[in-house]
C-alpha cells in the first residue's frame, strides 16, 4: 500500500499487540479530503483492495446535546475491490478523544442503542403518566404536550438507528459496498467539556491493518471545494 504506513501500539482496547496501521494524511499518497455542500468533511483512504471514507459532519459537536441521547456519530462508507470476503467488524470501531486524556470508546452496538432507547421511552411515559400528572392534574397539558415531543424525539432517533446505523458485514465482490452510521458514547469521567478545534482518531480495523483517520471538530482545512451528492441527514 502507497499510503503512510506506521506501527500503532494502543489500537483498541482489546488489542495489545502492535500492528500495522494506515493512518490518513492531507498529503499523503492515497489519500482525500474533500468539504461537502453538505456541511461535511470527507476523508479518503484507498489501496488495491479497498476504499474508506469517512464523513463527519462540521457541526457534529453542536448536534450532540440535541439528541435524544448524546453521543457522537460518523458516517462512514466501505468499498471492497478484492477477490475474497472481507469483514467488517463494526464492533471494533475505535474513537480516541485526544483532548480528553486520550480516552478511547468502541463504537455502541445498534441493539443495544434500540434497547436503551426503548427503556427511555418507557421509563419517561410511566415517570409522567403515573407520578408526574397525578401530582400536579392541573398542568395536564403541558406535561402531555412535553412527553410527546420527548418521544418524538426518541422514536425518530430510533428509527434512524433502525435504518441508517452501520451493522458488522461481510463484503465480497458479489456485495462490495456498505454504508452506515456510527456513533461513540461521550459520556466517562474523563472527557469534560468540549474544547475547540476538538481532536480525535478513528480507528478502523480492515483486513490485517488498522486505518486511522485523524479529525479536528471543526475541521482545520485549507481550500474548500463544493461539489453536491446525495447523503443521508444525521439526527
Amino acid at each position: 500500500m502507497a499510503v503512510l504506513v506506521v506501527l500503532s501500539s494502543s489500537l483498541l482496547a482489546s488489542n495489545k499487540t502492535p500492528v500495522s496501521a494506515v493512518r490518513w494524511g492531507p498529503n499523503a499518497p492515497n489519500c482525500t479530503l474533500r468539504q461537502g455542500n453538505d456541511g461535511r468533511t470527507y476523508y479518503g483512504v484507498s489501496s488495491a483492495d479497498f476504499e474508506v471514507i469517512l464523513a463527519v459532519d462540521r457541526q457534529e459537536l453542536e448536534k450532540i446535546p440535541h439528541r435524544a441521547t448524546p453521543m457522537l456519530g460518523v458516517l462512514l462508507t466501505f468499498r471492497y475491490k478484492g477477490a475474497g470476503p472481507l469483514e467488517v467488524q463494526q464492533g471494533r470501531f475505535a474513537l480516541e478523544f485526544v483532548k480528553h486524556f486520550q480516552v478511547v470508546k468502541t463504537s455502541l452496538d445498534p441493539d443495544d442503542m434500540l434497547q436503551h432507547l426503548q427503556q427511555n421511552i418507557d421509563d419517561l411515559t410511566d415517570e409522567v403518566e403515573r407520578h408526574q400528572l397525578r401530582k400536579h392534574p392541573e398542568r395536564r397539558e403541558q406535561q402531555e404536550s412535553e412527553l410527546q415531543a420527548r418521544l418524538k424525539d426518541y422514536t425518530e432517533m430510533m428509527d434512524f438507528i433502525s435504518t441508517q446505523a452501520f451493522r458488522p458485514v461481510v463484503l465480497n465482490p458479489a456485495n462490495s459496498s456498505a454504508s452506515g452510521w456510527v456513533f461513540f458514547g461521550i459520556r466517562d469521567r474523563w472527557i469534560g467539556p468540549w474544547r475547540k478545534p476538538e481532536q480525535f482518531i478513528l480507528r478502523l480495523p480492515v483486513e490485517n491493518l488498522i486505518v486511522e483517520f485523524p479529525f479536528s471538530l471543526p475541521p482545520q482545512t485549507g481550500g474548500v471545494e463544493l461539489r453536491r451528492r446525495p447523503s443521508q441527514q444525521s439526527p
